[in-house]
This record gives C-alpha cells, structure tokens and sequence, in this order.
C-alpha cells in the first residue's frame, strides 16, 4: 500500500509470523532489498517469499524483482533457509523453508476464519488438526490440505470404553473430574500416545482434543 508521501507500507514477516513495518520507496523491489530491510544478511542464507493477495506463498530470489501494490497491504516473509517445501491449501500453491508449521500459521496464510479447521484428507480417517498442532509439510509427498468447518465438539475416552462428548474448549482437572464423575479423593490421569499415565494436577488447565483418553486411580497407599 502507498503512503501519503509516496513511500510502499510493507509487512515483513519472520518465522514465528512475527512482523515489522517498513517503507520503501521503490516500486520494484527484490528478494535482497526485502531481506535487507529487515536486517537478514547474507540474503543467500535467507528465503524470501511474498505473500500474494490469492493467499499464495511464491519465492523470491535476491536478484529477481516484484512490484509494490499500491492499493494493497504488501506482505512479505523472510525465513532463514536454501530450499522449500511445497504444499496446497484449498488448491492455493504454497512453499516454506521448514518442514513443520503450526496449524493456525498454515490458516493465516489462507485466510482460513477461526471457526474452520485445517485438515488432511487420506484414504482413511481424515486428519484434523487444531490450531497450536505442529503440522509437517516435509514428506515425501506434496501435502494437500483443506479446510472444513470446525466440530464444536470433541469425542475423549474415560475409562478404557466410555465416550464423552465436550465441548471444544479448555477444562481444569477438577472440570474434568466432574464431567467423568471421578470418584472423590481419586486422581485423574490423561493417557499419552505412548500409552503412559500422567496424573493431572489440582487446577490444571487442558485443551481437550478428538481422541484423548483419561483414566483415575486412588491416591496412594489406597487400595482400590
């Protein structure tokens, strides 16, 4: 976007999606003068993409040149990094230095509202991820994503077979506890993928998701 004084407002991201605002004066800028801008040197160890209006993420080389929109906000990412890794978004082409982003990060990029959920379909269940999932785009494969609408509900296990139904949202230990009927004086456990125990402490904060499972045992020392 152009300024009053003739100037291009430019956002440049890094790789946490953490930005600065900067001015440019030219219309024509490079993947160098964008690294640059932002104090990135030697530009040949950073990746600079631009953040196109579509949503997409497209290299830019430090020689090579792209124009300033004038009517629009021009947002860029400079990420440390030699190559990319491709990826789709509801068709939109995608590339990032990393192998791994965050699910709401993948969101932002294709101006996916909160109430939608990045997922990735397979030939069994589909995967669906919520927002502070670490998601890999590196594999073997191009990884193709799409965005859904978001359940506002989640299923958890309780005791080996019993299925609750809550409500997408954060709980305590205690909320917890009380949702399951927890006997009295015994703890309650969230089972790891690993398949370990972990016992919750008193007022623990914890975003329920599809699929976890919770046991209780006695306190110590008492039989059950």
């Amino acid at each position: 976007m152009k300024s009053a004084n003739g100037s291009f407002a430019v956002k440049i991201f890094d790789k946490n999606f953490d930005f600065a605002d900067v001015t440019l004066d030219d219309e024509k800028v490079t993947g160098a003068q964008i690294a640059l801008a932002v104090g990135k040197h030697p530009v040949e160890t950073f990746v600079v993409l631009r953040h196109l209006v579509t949503g997409e993420l497209e290299t830019l080389r430090p020689t090579e040149t792209s124009v300033l929109d004038k009517n629009r906000v021009n947002r860029f990412f400079v990420v440390e990094g030699s190559l990319t890794y491709r990826f789709f978004v509801e068709g939109l082409a995608m590339e990032w230095p990393r192998r791994k982003l965050i699910a709401r990060q993948i969101k932002f990029l294709a101006g996916a509202s909160d109430e939608q959920a990045l997922t990735l379909e397979s030939a069994g269940a589909d995967l669906i991820f919520d927002d502070d999932d670490e998601v890999d785009i590196g594999g073997d494969e191009v990884e193709r994503f799409k965005l859904r609408k978001r359940k506002k509900t989640v299923t958890v296990i309780y005791g080996g077979d019993t299925e609750f139904q809550l409500e997408r949202r954060t709980y305590t230990t205690e909320e917890l506890m009380a949702v399951f009927g927890v006997p009295a004086g015994y703890k309650l456990d969230i089972i790891g993928a690993d398949g370990d125990f972990r016992e919750m402490a008193p007022g623990e904060r914890l975003k329920v998701k599809d699929g976890m499972e919770f046991a209780s045992h006695p306190p110590v020392g008492q039989s059950s």
